[in-house]
């Protein structure tokens, strides 16, 4: 350690590590080897544009909104999609855990927030 430096190697996972049998879920599940949260920001980016498209277009059609409707719609909608990257393996255990844990929060928050 004569510079100060330490360098440390790390091997991260390429096509070339997929085997012939892996198929859509394997290429799909890749990022999720180099950045564990990789499918969980694009879930909550999927979520936001949900969230905003559907607020500002009720507000161009009636004139006010609900954002708090708008989120429990999009939760429900993220929910069905992690559920799906759930089951081929795309998403982890504790992000879909994560989600639907705060889609059911904003759930019951619409719901017993409305008359």
């Amino acid at each position: 350690m004569e510079g100060g430096y330490i360098l440390i190697m790390v091997d991260y996972p390429d096509l070339s590590s997929l085997s012939s049998d892996s198929g859509i879920a394997g290429f799909m599940a890749l990022p999720n080897a180099s950045y564990p949260y990789f499918w969980a920001w694009i879930l909550g980016g999927i979520w936001t544009i949900m969230v905003l498209t559907m607020y500002f277009k009720e507000v161009e059609k009636v004139g006010k909104a609900k954002i708090l409707s708008s989120m429990a719609v999009a939760s429900l909608a993220i929910l069905l999609l992690s559920t799906i990257g759930t089951v081929l393996t795309i998403v982890s255990v504790e992000i879909m855990v994560t989600i639907l844990v705060l889609s059911l929060l904003i759930i019951a928050i619409w719901f017993f927030s409305t008359k």
